[in-house]
């Protein structure tokens, strides 16, 4: 998803990987990036079936950019929200809140995700309505007052984003054992008993799926075992996609059970439950600790960082440019101040002196950024975080 030279802003507790979003504090991050919108939203592939006992079962891996935070979003029933939902977003909590929604379910059993499609030529979102409350509360408005799949189908024969969504198609189930793609290409219902494969090719624009290989593997899975939670795991472990893989969900709609599986720590699975996730509040968990959702986290009180000299030769080690897909290209030069970061925006902030050799700080912000070797690629990266909050990270392109 794509903003363009704004600032993110929100209120939140810090935790070392929990965000409650309680406290008065205002936080504003003067970082800009250009973050991908629908033309380029993250592959994945999704599966929905009915097991030979009723019960719904989906599950999904999340393949994207390596380097940047995962986040799970909760949000309890309200008085605007018929029902409590949770979400997933790239880079940061605020992007689980609008059109940036990577996926999510809510306490009726209603769940989506999406698969970047190729762009649909020939349909202008603007032939159907635009939706009152605007394209950034369409996602929050199907998870906060919908529970089937027919009522998601009624909602787009009408309405679409005014902006996007043209490649991209969403896969939606439902408790009842209801499947369904909604795309730019059309809106298809799947026959009432039959299990439901997506990944990137287009469904509902009769795209062949033999193409690309996680779809005839999770096929014959389905085909070969009945839906279980064994099942679902084999199908996320058969179709991951190496380090691309950087998350995958599964979810009993019957029972409300789900499963996190984080490539930080591909052995440790965090099972909770959609009325437990959803009795801790307004919350948002990371990726990089899923153990969180089951264990209590301390508060965390932000140091004021102090600050040492380094000479040219050490800054020079990390001077150049840095690339990462999802947020764009970063140059790191010198500055009479210090070290200076111009982003893919062409805005630049320069860093205050460091705290050890290689971790400075932006002024103003609790926001720290480290230099180190990437053991892996051979390269420098830098990182960006806030904490639990957000987090990317950039490989240089020019290392040796």
């Amino acid at each position: 998803m794509k903003i363009k030279s704004s600032k993110l802003q929100t209120n939140f507790m810090k935790r070392t990987t929990t965000i409650q979003f309680k406290s008065p504090a205002f936080i504003i991050l003067s970082l800009t990036f250009s973050i991908l919108y629908w033309t380029q939203t993250c592959a994945c592939t999704t599966v929905s079936a009915v097991a030979s006992n009723g019960q719904v079962w989906t599950c999904n891996n999340e393949d994207g950019e390596i380097g940047v935070a995962n986040f799970i979003n909760v949000f309890p029933k309200s008085l605007e929200m018929k029902y409590g939902y949770f979400t997933f977003s790239y880079f940061s909590p605020r992007f689980g809140e609008g059109s940036r929604i990577q996926g999510g379910m809510n306490e009726a059993g209603l769940t989506f995700d999406f698969n970047t499609i190729h762009q649909v030529t020939g349909f202008d979102p603007k032939s159907k309505k635009a939706f009152a409350q605007g394209d950034q509360q369409i996602l929050p408005h199907i998870l906060g007052t919908m529970k089937s799949v027919q009522e998601v189908i009624d909602f787009f024969n009408v309405y679409w984003f005014q902006k996007g969504f043209t490649s991209a198609q969403m896969h939606i189930a439902d408790r009842q054992g209801r499947f369904a793609i909604v795309s730019a290409s059309g809106i298809q219902l799947v026959e009432e008993g039959k299990f439901l494969v997506s990944t990137n090719f287009d469904i509902c624009g009769k795209e062949d799926g033999s193409y690309c290989w996680r779809y005839p593997k999770a096929t014959a899975l389905l085909k070969e075992n009945d839906p279980s939670l064994k099942t679902m795991m084999s199908i996320c472990r058969e179709t991951k996609q190496g380090e691309s893989t950087l998350y995958s969900n599964i979810q009993n709609l019957t029972t409300g059970d789900i499963w996190f599986l984080s490539k930080h720590d591909p052995q440790s699975t965090i099972k909770t439950n959609i009325v437990n996730l959803l009795a801790k509040g307004r919350i948002s968990y990371t990726f990089n600790d899923l153990k969180s959702l089951i264990e209590v986290r301390p508060l965390v009180q932000p140091v004021k960082p102090t600050s040492i000299e380094l000479t040219e030769n050490v800054k020079e080690k990390y001077f150049g440019i840095y690339n990462n897909d999802f947020t764009g290209k970063l140059t790191i030069e010198s500055d009479q101040a210090g070290i200076k970061i111009t982003y893919s925006d062409g805005i630049s902030t320069v860093l205050a002196q460091p705290q050890t050799e290689n971790t400075f700080f932006v002024p103003n912000e609790n926001v720290t950024v480290e230099f180190n070797p990437d053991k892996k690629t051979n390269q420098m990266k830098v990182s960006f975080h806030q904490d639990g909050f957000w987090r990317f990270d950039a490989w240089k392109s020019d290392s040796k």
